[in-house]
């Protein structure tokens, strides 16, 4: 009988890695699925430590104009007025910063966090990126609204937007007011490109005042925005995320924001979402930023949405690099609206509804909530 040749052996050996692997691929496998089937959002408990009567905590899968999208509600009544939040991005989810500093919200609004199109849970609607555009955007979010609506039998909602979430913000107030009991624009966006190239100005400054010769060698190679090509983000993440290192981390004082407000640490520990929806969330800061961002090139609300038939209160950081407030300042000027406000937070930058959340909480209650209302008190008469 002959001995088992070298390829007999090398043979067994392969068979037994693939074997070993295809086990190991289904263990992992069931593991993320179990994390995803998992994900919720907590309860909202009352004294007894028992789900709080009339409250509502729910993580939820709906079809927005076709593609499935995700939202997570809070609140400690649902009969509340409803607060529709729209994340920065474009490509991120905020709600694990929203969930973590803005809780108080809960107690007056039922808060609506959207995981948009390309974005954090709902990443899988990235297909087709054809679909990424602002109009789309903006129609996802008429439709959202008109469901919330009929939802909570309210004849109109809020609405809040971040960053580039205020860039869609503003174009879903311009199409249809009526949805709106008003506007909050936070970090509004006025002139994407306009900022980038002063944030660019602002990194060369800073380069040569430290003396940075390898930095200020990239930018220069790079040059100022705007970027194109397959992977914009390459040079974009060059120039904003070493901006917000230097400047954004030191907008604020407030210690608990310096202590657990990185979004990433967030995320990972956020119960909505399983480890899926987490890698979704890392690629859609690539690819769904990719899509969407050159697109913003062209924006300048100075010039296209000077009129907005709604109650507008723009919410500007002073310490803001992203959105620079005499930007903002220069677009509350020229803007026409039944009633507005631009309201500064002094001690914070770009993440100013986190780094000054008790603020952002007073000003939504006792001046947006507080002088809506007593406008439709009066108009009902």
């Amino acid at each position: 009988m002959k001995p088992p040749s070298i390829q007999t052996h090398r043979f067994g050996f392969v068979r037994r890695f693939i074997m070993i692997f295809a086990i190991m691929s289904a263990v992992l496998a069931s593991a993320v699925a179990v994390t995803q089937w998992r994900a919720h959002t907590p309860p909202i408990l009352g004294y007894d430590g028992s789900p709080l009567p009339g409250s509502i905590a729910s993580l939820e899968s709906l079809t927005l104009n076709g593609a499935k999208q995700w939202l997570i509600v809070r609140g400690h009544d649902v009969e509340k007025p409803v607060l529709l939040f729209l994340s920065g991005g474009p490509g991120s989810s905020e709600a694990a910063r929203v969930l973590r500093f803005n809780q108080e919200l809960e107690k007056e609004f039922v808060v609506v966090i959207w995981e948009q199109r390309g974005c954090g849970k709902s990443y899988p609607s990235l297909r087709p990126t054809s679909d990424l555009t602002v109009e789309q955007y903006t129609d996802d979010i008429v439709a959202l609204s008109e469901y919330l609506q009929e939802r909570f039998e309210e004849d109109k909602i809020y609405l809040v937007g971040h960053s580039w979430g205020s860039i869609i913000g503003v174009r879903a107030a311009q199409q249809r007011p009526d949805l709106f009991h008003a506007y909050v624009g936070t970090a509004q966006m006025v002139n994407v490109l306009e900022s980038d190239q002063i944030i660019y100005e602002k990194m060369v400054a800073y380069a040569k005042q430290t003396d940075d010769r390898n930095y200020l060698q990239s930018l220069e190679k790079q040059g100022p925005p705007p970027y194109g090509g397959k992977n914009p983000i390459i040079p974009y993440a060059n120039l904003l995320s070493r901006e917000y290192q230097v400047f954004e981390t030191r907008a604020t004082t407030n210690q608990a924001y310096i202590n657990d407000g990185d979004l990433l640490k967030l995320m990972l520990r956020q119960p909505e979402y399983g480890w899926l929806d987490r890698i979704y969330n890392l690629l859609g800061l690539k690819n769904t930023f990719n899509e969407v961002y050159p697109q913003l090139q062209d924006i300048d609300f100075r010039e296209d949405a000077t009129k907005l038939d709604l109650p507008v209160y723009l919410i500007s950081g002073r310490n803001d690099s992203n959105a620079p407030t005499w930007l903002t300042e220069d677009y509350y000027n020229r803007l026409e609206a039944p009633a507005k406000q631009l309201i500064y937070f002094e001690d914070s930058g770009h993440g100013m509804i986190w780094q000054e959340a008790d603020r952002f909480f007073d000003v939504m209650v006792n001046t947006v909530l507080a002088e809506t209302q007593r406008e439709n008190e009066e108009a009902s008469l």
